[in-house]
């Protein structure tokens, strides 16, 4: 018995020895000390949260589609919108979120995006815009086009 006893009390002793020397070893030192410290990460972008039913995205209708892409190309080219001609308008599936016109270096959902393509011309060039039903239409630099998986005329 005082064998068992002895063996317990020394256990003890080598249990707080080690608890011991895992304490600081004064106040306000940390035991982390002269180790470097971790790069910060950057903050997130935060998408705002819609705060009424007027602030959520609506899906648009083809014919807006359309207008805000002829807008766009006339207020990149300097042009009145009456100088833009529709070629082509399409509502059409896109294989991933790109839709249809990838960044080199980014990574998209790979999930069937329904949108639009409209090809506009002005001045004898041809522009391509995308666009998913609830976004804005984007125009896509021929580089970076992909075409759709499947089309509706």
């Amino acid at each position: 018995m005082a064998q068992r006893r002895w063996r317990w009390m020394v256990g003890l002793w080598i249990l707080s020895g080690w608890l011991g020397a895992c304490a600081p070893t004064g106040p306000g030192v940390s035991p982390l000390e002269g180790f470097s410290p971790l790069p910060a990460l950057p903050q997130p972008v935060s998408t705002p949260v819609p705060k009424t039913l007027e602030e959520l995205p609506v899906k648009r209708s083809l014919n807006e589609v359309i207008e805000l892409a002829r807008r766009d190309l006339a207020a990149r080219l300097g042009l009145s919108t009456d100088e833009i001609q529709v070629i082509e308008v399409q509502a059409v599936t896109w294989p991933d979120s790109s839709m249809g016109c990838p960044e080199p270096g980014r990574m998209y959902l790979q999930v069937l995006t329904p949108g639009y393509r409209v090809i506009l011309e002005a001045r004898g060039q041809r522009y391509a815009y995308h666009a998913g039903r609830m976004g804005s239409p984007f125009l896509c630099p021929p580089d970076r086009a992909r075409g759709p998986v499947s089309s509706e005329p």
